[in-house]
């Protein structure tokens, strides 16, 4: 029997909709380098070469509005992850984002000076749940972080990288919110000295990873005091 083309369209619609991945948002994570190095853990530079003083993409996450039953289990999930193990990182197909995932999504880990060791890990575990292909994952990330450029942001606030002042986490997430329209969750992590200071911002962002919604309830504000250090770099 010879299926019409439209029949076989709305036979495959279940399949193409069963593939994709349910979730409400994604966050756009971007790391202060500043917070990452004066840590007791310090960092490395990839090729020994010390990025810029800017913020750098940590990831790209789809996240639920409200974490959800884990199946049987009592546990819940708030964020979906690992969703295709057969679908790994191909560095060629996004060979022509190299410059730039270099100088916007680099590794300081000091455990690898190579960043396609980290770009895998975000792809594996984040990308593969996103519903887009490698390439265009990648791309909206970057192109996010290059709308939206926090450093800009806290700068024209009046919010400058310092050894010595401190400031309101309220005002940090107020000026990025008054320039994307979003008010952003804030994580902070301490410093060598012990002082609590900017570590991650988290952008939430629509399904398609172009553009600022509000985030669900309230902001997160992880390990954060009222007043933060914003490190110099």
């Amino acid at each position: 029997m010879r299926l019409h083309c439209c029949s076989l369209a709305v036979l495959l619609l279940p399949l193409l909709l069963a593939s994709a991945t349910d979730f409400d948002f994604f966050y756009h994570v971007q790391q202060w380098p500043g917070s990452f190095c004066d840590t007791t853990g310090g960092c490395c530079f990839p090729g020994n070469v010390k990025p810029a003083a800017d913020f750098g993409i940590h990831g790209l996450w789809p996240n639920y509005a409200a974490c959800r039953p884990a199946g049987d289990t009592n546990r819940t999930r708030c964020w979906p992850d690992f969703c295709n193990a057969g679908d790994t990182f191909n560095p060629s197909l996004i060979s022509d984002l190299r410059s730039d995932m270099d100088r916007n999504w680099g590794t300081l880990s000091c455990r690898s000076n190579d960043s396609t060791a980290f770009w895998s890990h975000e792809w594996s575990r984040h990308g593969t749940c996103s519903n887009m292909d490698q390439h265009a994952y990648f791309l909206a990330a970057l192109r996010y972080k290059a709308r939206f450029n926090l450093t800009r942001i806290l700068l024209d606030a009046g919010i400058a990288p310092s050894e010595e002042r401190t400031y309101c986490v309220g005002s940090i997430r107020d000026a990025i919110g008054e320039a994307t329209g979003s008010a952003p969750g804030i994580e902070c992590n301490r410093n060598a000295r012990n002082e609590t200071q900017l570590y991650q911002v988290y952008q939430c962002v629509d399904l398609a990873g172009t553009g600022p919604v509000p985030c669900p309830a309230v902001p997160m504000q992880s390990r954060c005091t009222d007043q933060v250090k914003f490190p110099a770099f």
